[in-house]
């Protein structure tokens, strides 16, 4: 039987079949949200146990920051360590979430890691969704969309910020 294999593989007589399907340039779906478009409505659990919606957010008429982080991640942490001296000027004007894009975190691992920025205390930390994490097209941590007060995507950014930087696009999205 062995014999008979090496028989068939030396003779030629198979053939490796590949093909090659294209797509057209104009069937290609962009995945995200691009600047001036609203952003794909999304349920995430909160840190505290809570069904955070998208449009819900959007219904309160207050622009949003939709933050992607990772606990492990050094340059959350620069974020989040810079934000929490401006925070407290923003937070009745923004609303800020923060979702995980570690799918294997948890909303304990996040409630823990949300104790390290007593300033932050009215951000809403959110356990990832994969599904999220594909609309928004999220691939690396400090990832940034905002979102004015008629939903739509004015900024998007991926990056760790230093204060002016925030101040900047704060004092931006509260004009909106």
């Amino acid at each position: 039987m062995l014999f008979l294999f090496f028989l068939v593989g030396c003779s030629g007589n198979l053939e490796l079949k590949s093909k090659t399907q294209t797509q057209e340039l104009s069937q290609v779906q962009v995945i995200g949200t691009g600047i001036g478009e609203n952003p794909p409505d999304f349920t995430v659990v909160s840190s505290d146990g809570k069904a955070i919606r998208l449009s819900s957010l959007l219904e309160r008429k207050k622009p949003i920051i939709i933050y992607f982080m990772a606990t492990w991640c050094p340059y959350c942490a620069e974020d989040y360590g810079v934000l929490s001296g401006s925070y407290k000027d923003y937070e009745n004007e923004i609303n800020f979430v923060s979702i995980d894009l570690d799918l294997n975190e948890n909303v304990l691992d996040l409630a823990k890691y949300r104790k390290k920025y007593p300033a932050l205390e009215g951000m809403i930390f959110a356990q990832g969704h994969e599904q999220v994490l594909r609309d928004y097209s999220v691939t690396k941590t400090t990832t940034k969309y905002a979102v004015a007060r008629n939903g739509t995507t004015i900024y998007k950014t991926i990056g760790a910020f230093n204060e002016e930087e925030w101040k900047t696009l704060l004092d931006a999205l509260v004009k909106t």
